[in-house]
């Protein structure tokens, strides 16, 4: 999907991911598909993978392989559709201010506790900037991505963006009496 100047993009993408399963062998039974989905929700959820953030409960099993013994488990070949945020630079993120540090300002996307991105934005890049220094606790402010970093099982991704000033509502000029006087011309016409 392709970036466009003005859309704010959301963060989470649905993709189908494909994973070797492990089960023990007093789990395969007739509700295999449920233990494999417990047993991907258990391991990936709500942590970063090599393909992103996977959110939680967003995992369901599409389907799976016949099983493969291997010493003490069976190994099911798994394609799972789950939803992952993983942004990318220059993608736009509307977030909740959390705090505000002399290193710069600290925002999450939605609630603090279950953000899948923790988005750092430096003081050093915005000293001359009027808006940043009128930025309080608690503010939604938009910005753009600049880098991103996490590892394997990562309960967030750390993201490092720029401040994107808000828009001034445009000012249409106003015809008012003061105004009008020089366009009046003798006769019947009546403004």
């Amino acid at each position: 999907m392709p970036l466009t100047k003005n859309k704010m993009h959301n963060l989470f993408s649905k993709n189908v991911i494909s994973r070797d399963v492990y089960l023990d062998f007093n789990l395969v039974a007739e509700n295999v598909r449920e233990n494999l989905e417990i047993k991907l929700k258990d391991e990936l959820e709500g942590k970063c993978t090599i393909e992103g953030f996977i959110k939680k409960n967003s995992i369901n099993v599409l389907m799976y392989s016949s099983g493969v013994l291997n010493s003490t488990n069976v190994v099911f070949n798994v394609n799972f559709e789950c939803k992952i945020c993983r942004p990318i630079e220059g993608m736009k993120i509307k977030c909740n201010v959390v705090n505000i540090t002399k290193a710069g300002i600290k925002a999450t996307y939605g609630d603090e506790l279950n953000s899948p991105v923790i988005i750092f934005i430096a003081r050093d890049h915005n000293y001359n900037n009027k808006y940043y220094s009128t930025i309080k606790d608690g503010t939604n402010i938009h910005v753009r991505v600049i880098g991103v970093r996490y590892e394997l099982n990562d309960e967030n991704i750390s993201v490092l963006a720029e401040l994107i000033m808000p828009r001034t509502p445009k000012v249409s000029a106003k015809i008012t009496p003061k105004n009008t006087k020089k366009y009046k011309k003798k006769g019947n016409i009546k403004l």
